[in-house]
């Protein structure tokens, strides 16, 4: 059965030029093979299943919030709170000169965290983000075009380091 659904799917060809092997494949009938058939062939499977294999997403991320924290309802009737976190780095091209590279992360907190964020940062504000990345978005549209995916960070633990009101006291006692 696994030949003949080969056979109808595909021509494969292989030659050899200067010692190195290849393998095209091209498509020769338009024939779908049976769900029966297709089930018949995965029915062993050679692979633990992906949920069970091992898998991380975390992000850490230490910078400055752009604007105060904005409070928002989601769909279930819970608030969130959604802010901007600015980090910098510096790279250098291969002409040996150095420029800063910004990035703007959107972060997402909810529940007891959004609590806290709402309460203790605000703009100017450095913290330290412990989250992990979600995206939304990439629907497909009626024409066959797909709309941008989004990531955002969705916090797990913010962590004020310095106020930068508290950074310019400092600096004003000194």
């Amino acid at each position: 059965i696994i030949f003949r659904m080969l056979r109808s799917a595909v021509a494969v060809s292989s030659r050899v030029a200067a010692g190195v092997r290849t393998l095209s494949t091209s498509v020769v009938c338009k024939d779908r093979p049976s769900r029966t058939e297709v089930d018949e062939v995965f029915k062993d499977r050679s692979q633990a299943p992906r949920k069970q294999g091992f898998s991380l997403n975390r992000v850490e991320l230490v910078g400055g919030v752009a604007a105060d924290p904005r409070k928002h309802v989601a769909r279930n009737g819970k608030d969130y709170i959604l802010f901007n976190l600015i980090t910098n780095s510096s790279t250098t091209n291969r002409d040996g000169e150095r420029f800063d590279q910004m990035e703007v992360h959107t972060i997402s907190a909810f529940g007891k965290q959004a609590e806290y964020v709402e309460r203790t940062i605000q703009k100017g504000t450095r913290v330290m983000v412990h989250g992990h990345l979600h995206q939304y978005g990439g629907v497909v549209k009626e024409d066959g075009t797909r709309t941008p995916r989004q990531t955002s960070i969705i916090a797990d633990t913010v962590a004020p380091l310095a106020r930068a009101s508290d950074l310019q006291n400092r600096r004003n006692d000194q």
